[in-house]
């Protein structure tokens, strides 16, 4: 579930790398984004808890720092499944569903196929298992801490509209919890 949060938090990076092709190609990156607030819901508090915020460590830098408490084990029933959700004004009924999602799979399976993209931005300033064999060889049942870390668009399309995003993490199996990542995208130039 620990990583389930860097996950979540990655979501945009690992939805838009499955994206790529999708949208028009610029040569250089014409959007950043900032991170607004980070929610949770979970159905037992006793099985996850969740405390992280986004932090803004300078005007151009952001990031997450905080904890995720895992209490119980991941199992092969453990699912999860992202989607992003985007929105011109940020209004809460106007957030629209985009066709960008990682449709609902094993957690070790996602783990699996989309650790080495998460790792690079958290290996430093998390103490999130280090996977070099398979997801299924590890443990996740402990307090993840996440400490300033910061997230690159690196894997992201070169262009993103302006607007907000959602960026939703649903975990089911033995508890169910979810991440939602708000962020907003804004133009920069080059």
């Amino acid at each position: 579930m620990k990583a389930i949060f860097v996950l979540q938090v990655m979501l945009i990076t690992i939805l838009t790398k499955e994206m790529k092709g999708m949208v028009h190609i610029h040569r250089e990156k014409s959007w950043a984004y900032e991170i607004l607030e980070i929610e949770h819901t979970t159905s037992d508090d006793e099985l996850v808890k969740v405390n992280l915020k986004a932090q803004h460590f300078n005007r151009t830098t952001l990031g997450i720092s905080g904890t995720v408490d895992l209490r119980y084990e991941f199992s092969e029933e453990t699912m999860l499944e992202m989607s992003v959700l985007r929105s011109a004004s940020g209004n809460a009924d106007s957030y629209q569903l985009l066709p960008y999602r990682i449709p609902r799979m094993q957690i070790y399976d996602f783990l699996d196929t989309f650790y080495d993209a998460i790792f690079k931005d958290i290996k430093s300033c998390s103490n999130f298992p280090v996977i070099e064999t398979k997801a299924r060889d590890y443990k996740f049942c402990k307090v993840i801490y996440f400490e300033k870390c910061v997230f690159t668009n690196d894997l992201m399309p070169n262009y993103m509209p302006e607007g907000y995003y959602k960026a939703l993490v649903v975990i089911s199996g033995e508890t169910d919890w979810s991440l939602t990542v708000l962020y907003r995208a804004y133009t920069v130039s080059s």
